[in-house]
């Protein structure tokens, strides 16, 4: 699966809560949503959704009552009610997602980089779609310990060093970042590239990270050596959160095209 064509007007903004530095110091944001075309679905789909660092909640107005759920958790009705329909895609049985990490804010709002559990997002997304492949970010966790693996039903698919075939396509994904791995959901960046390099001998189509390789420039932050590596071994798309970039979508000289969607979506469609 590649990009044909990755459109910079948004098909919208959706207003949400983001945490501040301090009590009562949450404030506005809004997450972009951006368009673009594919050559090729995983068969039985009309579109693919794709997101990450989704940190923070839902506005007070839009709640169902009691605190503001996680952005993550109220985003994908919302997708079907008001932005899927504006690509033509009316039935959201045949729409999958593919998640990238980082989906966790403190309920109070008044901390950045909390961790915790993110299992409902997943089965937001779960609930609305026909499947979910998915990687953790640094800051989620599956359950109440850090240490908990996830138990979602079959159609959500937690990948971690792991592929697996959908739709005819085979997407891989490797989660957490590069870092002491004494903390949570990082490795060292040697058994990082081990890991990445093992994944990618299974000839995959679609490559999930959270962290992953640098862009074309300073500005667009990654790995140096994980881009080396996709020199070597070329994937057609690889989709990355972690770091955000103010140009999402480039494509390296060898072809491998890279779409970062930290604190963003953007809908695949034919």
């Amino acid at each position: 699966m590649k990009i044909i064509d990755f459109s910079n007007s948004l098909l919208k903004e959706i207003k949400y809560l983001n945490a501040g530095s301090g009590r009562s110091s949450f404030y506005e944001e809004r997450l972009p949503i951006h368009h673009a075309r594919v050559d090729v679905l995983p068969a039985g789909l009309d579109a693919v959704v794709v997101t990450a660092d989704l940190q923070g909640r839902e506005r007070f107005q839009e709640s169902p009552g009691g605190p503001p759920r996680l952005l993550g958790e109220a985003l994908p009705l919302r997708l079907v009610r008001e932005v899927l329909p504006e690509v033509g895609v009316q039935d959201s049985s045949r729409v999958a997602a593919l998640l990238a990490g980082d989906f966790y804010t403190v309920p109070a709002l008044d901390k950045r980089g909390g961790t915790g559990d993110v299992s409902a997002v997943w089965r937001a997304f779960g609930d609305e779609f026909a499947w979910v492949a998915g990687v953790a970010g640094n800051h989620d966790m599956y359950g109440e310990h850090r240490d908990a693996r996830p138990r979602f039903p079959s159609h959500l698919h937690y990948l971690d060093g792991a592929s697996v075939e959908l739709g005819e396509l085979r997407i891989g994904g490797l989660g957490g970042i590069i870092g002491n791995p004494e903390r949570h959901q990082r490795r060292s960046e040697e058994d990082y590239l081990f890991a990445l390099e093992l994944l990618l001998e299974e000839r995959i189509d679609v490559l999930l990270t959270h962290d992953g390789p640098r862009g074309l420039n300073a500005r667009q932050q990654g790995s140096a050596r994980v881009r080396d590596l996709l020199s070597e071994h070329p994937v057609p798309l690889v989709v990355r959160g972690h770091a955000h970039w103010d140009q999402p979508f480039i494509q390296y000289e060898n072809g491998t095209q890279v779409l970062n969607v930290d604190a963003r979506a953007v809908i695949l469609t034919l």
